[in-house]
């Protein structure tokens, strides 16, 4: 399968580059040598390549410059997709939209479906929910997978807590949602594409707990000894602009692909014994 993912710079492009290249032909991209953005240019690419499925990974995704930026954030991640698809909608091929559980509003106390409706609080989920509609709008064939707190690969969350573990860290305590190991979801993502069950789906490991007690378990499998500070439970309010509840229930996943993925505790030992090797 001839495959084109938009970004291979960015932690989840890269990983897929290297995973699926095993399979299949890859035409890898970085955000400048496809600007997104410019409609013209991302048209004559993707039309010259004709893959069989476009992975779109390409997106700004750090929270504070999309909340300091918001025209970027707007122009890069969601007309940015809208370019993405267009080209893919005239092929005639499936897009895989990486998506985001930010999409949905965090008022709930028990984990989201895909049918539920989604009120971002943040820029960065107002613009990843606006280009998953424009998406639906303009392809027959798309796959988008809201996944979250994504670990592994050459750099996410638990490295970098493990790389500083010598600082003193500050976590919420109501901020809960899904851990999501990078090589669970690349196989997910490896099966999803080879069938034309179109649609949206919650993709990630099973399981939810808050970040707190996430860091909290990285330091026991590690045998860190570590004193943690909770932050105020008001703080997502006031400043992080994050979500409070964004777990998924992925049922629909399981049914469709028969794809039921570890607990996240489990996927998170296999991923903390590979920091040793």
């Amino acid at each position: 399968m001839n495959i084109l993912i938009t970004d291979i710079e960015n932690n989840l492009g890269k990983y897929l580059n290297s995973f699926l290249a095993a399979k299949n032909t890859i035409f890898g991209f970085t955000k400048e040598t496809l600007y997104l953005p410019d409609k013209a240019k991302t048209l004559e690419i993707i039309l010259s390549i004709k893959p069989d499925v476009v992975i779109h990974t390409s997106s700004i995704e750090n929270l504070e410059l999309c909340e300091e930026d918001e025209s970027l954030a707007y122009t890069f991640n969601t007309i940015g997709s809208m370019n993405a698809a267009y080209p893919c909608s005239i092929l005639d091929i499936p897009i895989v939209y990486l998506s985001t559980s930010y999409v949905y509003g965090g008022e709930k106390s028990t984990p989201y479906y895909e049918t539920d409706d989604c009120y971002p609080v943040n820029v960065f989920g107002k613009t990843k929910l606006a280009s998953e509609k424009l998406i639906r709008t303009l392809c027959k064939k798309y796959f988008i997978i809201r996944t979250s707190w994504v670990f592994g690969g050459a750099d996410c969350f638990v490295k970098n807590i493990l790389k500083n573990k010598t600082a003193e860290v500050f976590m919420c305590t109501k901020e809960v949602g899904n851990p999501t190991y990078i090589k669970d979801l690349s196989f997910s993502i490896e099966k999803i594409i080879h069938s034309d069950l179109f649609g949206i789906y919650n993709l990630a490991n099973t399981g939810y707990v808050s970040k707190y007690d996430w860091v909290k378990y990285i330091f026991e499998l590690t045998n860190i000894n570590k004193e943690m500070i909770a932050l105020p439970n008001n703080i997502i309010n006031e400043g992080t602009c994050r979500p409070k509840f964004t777990a998924m229930n992925t049922t629909l996943l399981n049914n469709c692909f028969d794809i039921e993925l570890p607990d996240w505790r489990s996927s998170l030992k296999e991923y903390v014994a590979t920091l040793n090797e």
